[in-house]
């Protein structure tokens, strides 16, 4: 890439690197709430059905 067009796109874009970590953030705690939920799924199905964990 040319040095001229370096350039031109960082004053293109200067909030690139701002919502890039929003992206980032917003994607973890995605994952992270899906990952609750199905703690809770799996927890609220062993109380239903009455199941015996071996501990």
């Amino acid at each position: 890439m040319a040095e001229g067009q370096k350039s031109e796109r960082m004053s293109r874009v200067p909030w690139e690197p701002y919502v890039a970590g929003l992206w980032d953030r917003w994607t973890a705690l995605e994952r992270d709430w899906r990952s609750v939920a199905v703690g809770a799924m799996i927890v609220g199905s062993i109380a239903l059905l009455d199941l015996q964990v071996p501990w």
